[in-house]
């Protein structure tokens, strides 16, 4: 809105609007404010961009911000078009300046090439094929600048070269990375030509992991890489978040197979990676890879934070989380240079929720899940004031009761309960209520046996014990990650979950959420409700919440 004021300004101040003699310099100076703005819009498209590393946000944050300056640009066109139109329709002379002028016949193709880009860039149009969108898109930019090159007066054509200028600079960096990021003669570890090699694992039914060993480039928690493995998916690069931390010596991805690329790997790993004990594992095929991008404010200045994560939204959460926990061991990234925070994390609590659909996700991150609350037990051992708390909500396993209370904190104390036990309780009859898709208000509380996928109410299977039910789910449970770490059948209360930490926090706190958009949603409604109850910044005392939101899918 800002934005938007600015340019309403500057093309209109000092005129008078009622006047008809001014109405073609009122044209002229919007036409003028319109091309000035093409540098911004380029900068803030770029992958590699010093706005981004200036003011700490990933290009993907800055795309947002892209498209709004873009159609503030085209509402400058409208402005500059309009006056003019104005000024020729009072004399009925629309049509034959239109015929007649060929600098107004490239304005108005200029324009129409302007509105092409700006209407399918909106999301669902780009949703439906990115690829395809990414190509035309570039190619529509050329032929506005070329449209507008032809159109505007020789002494403002500087204003399509500079633009221009910032779009190579960002593909010649772009290539220097790429290829200094997988070129084998840059790394003397490497073997062949490309330095990345990469093996394919089915995790489950759709879901793969991407694991490249020994990688040559350094990250963040909270980075993504476009990986292309041009063997399996031809022609197609595609950006995944990094879920692993540098300490592991390897990046990791977690991909789920919709279609295209990512359907391809699935396949490739189900035909390629070692099923059996004699099956021996391959070296991996040889991937590019481009990045790492985005960045995050850090964490480790918030006295508390939630990590909420929907699905594979725990490859964004899981290597944040265990960046916290590093720095509290004192084994986190040094200090690279003057704009990186210093070293330390004066933060206390982490509370860590995931939502899945079937227990078997939890396989995906279990040991790094156990070794967190190993690492934060020993922490609490050695006297740190320290809290971890994880809770795992399964939404859509037939076989789930819920799981076990959740830490509680207190005004004087943020002890763990080590003492937690596992409780489940099953009801006589199968219900016809899908307990895992229940609202969890309160953890404690027990929830009875999913009956979701029950197809029959036999007499046998109504014979079946509690205490059956219990020790199988004891035995699988237990078997899955460390029985400290919470397992629900529901679906968790977010805006409960966010107040419990913020009436805990003794400073600011921090909610991270990344999964589907309807979790990001309520997320951010429920953070923005509990800082309204609580009457932060409006003189309670009450500390602030920042959010950090990730949904899937492209800027």
């Amino acid at each position: 809105i800002g934005y938007l004021v600015l340019i309403i300004v500057c093309c209109f101040y000092g005129f008078n609007t009622e006047d008809v003699l001014q109405w073609e310099d009122v044209g002229y100076r919007a036409g003028y404010i319109a091309i000035c703005q093409l540098p911004l819009i380029i900068l803030l498209a770029a992958k590699r961009n010093f706005i981004g590393y200036f003011t700490g946000l990933g290009y993907e944050r800055l795309a947002w911000l892209h498209r709004w300056i873009a159609r503030a640009l085209l509402f400058t066109v409208v402005i500059h078009a309009g006056f003019f139109l104005r000024e020729w329709g009072k004399y009925d002379y629309i049509m034959i300046k239109i015929k007649a002028d060929p600098i107004t016949q490239k304005g108005i193709a200029a324009a129409g090439v302007l509105l092409w880009i700006i209407v399918s860039s909106v999301a669902p149009i780009r949703g439906l094929s990115y690829e395809i969108f990414v190509i035309q898109h570039i190619l529509s930019w050329l032929g506005l600048v070329a449209a507008t090159y032809l159109h505007v007066p020789k002494e403002n054509q500087v204003w399509l070269w500079i633009p221009f200028a910032f779009w190579a600079f960002d593909r010649l960096v772009r290539v220097v990375y790429l290829a200094y990021n997988n070129l084998a003669v840059f790394h003397p570890n490497s073997s062949g030509f490309l330095a990345c090699k990469a093996t394919f694992e089915p995790l489950d039914d759709n879901h793969t992991r991407v694991t490249i060993s020994d990688p040559p480039v350094k990250w963040e928690a909270g980075q993504h890489l476009f990986l292309a493995c041009h063997v399996v998916a031809p022609l197609s690069s595609h950006p995944f978040t990094i879920s692993s931390i540098p300490s592991d010596g390897k990046i990791e991805f977690v991909v789920r197979a919709k279609k295209g690329a990512t359907k391809r790997f699935f396949k490739y790993a189900e035909k390629s990676y070692p099923s059996g004990q004699n099956s021996t594992r391959s070296s991996g095929r040889s991937v590019l890879i481009d990045g790492p991008y985005s960045r995050i404010r850090p964490l480790r200045q918030f006295d508390s934070v939630v990590f909420i994560a929907g699905s594979t939204g725990s490859t964004f959460t899981v290597p944040l989380m265990r960046d916290t926990v590093q720095q509290w061991k004192g084994l986190g990234q040094s200090r690279k240079s003057h704009f990186d925070p210093p070293p330390g994390a004066v933060t206390r609590y982490v509370r860590f929720v995931w939502v899945v659909k079937q227990s078997s996700a939890i396989n995906w991150f279990a040991s790094e899940l156990d070794h967190a609350i190993r690492d934060v037990e020993n922490l609490r051992h050695d006297g740190h004031y320290v809290g971890l708390d994880l809770s795992i909500y399964v939404t859509c396993d037939d076989n789930m009761t819920s799981g076990q209370a959740s830490t509680r904190c207190s005004s004087t104390s943020l002890e763990v309960d080590e003492k937690r036990l596992i409780t489940s309780e099953v009801r006589g009859y199968p219900s016809k209520e899908c307990h895992c898709r229940k609202l969890l208000k309160d953890e404690n509380a027990i929830v009875p046996v999913c009956d979701c996928g029950s197809v029959s109410t036999t007499r046998a299977a109504n014979s079946r014990t509690s205490s059956y039910y219990t020790n199988s789910f004891e035995n699988s449970r237990s078997s899955i990650v460390d029985n400290r770490i919470s397992i629900l059948s529901g679906r968790p209360d977010v805006s409960e979950v966010i107040r419990g930490t913020a009436e805990c926090a003794l400073g600011e706190m921090a909610v991270v959420v990344c999964g589907p958009q309807g979790l990001v949603q309520r997320t951010r409604n429920a953070a923005a409700a509990v800082s309204d109850d609580r009457g932060v910044h409006k003189g309670t005392g009450a500390q602030g919440i920042y959010v950090h939101a990730e949904t899937f899918g492209y800027a």
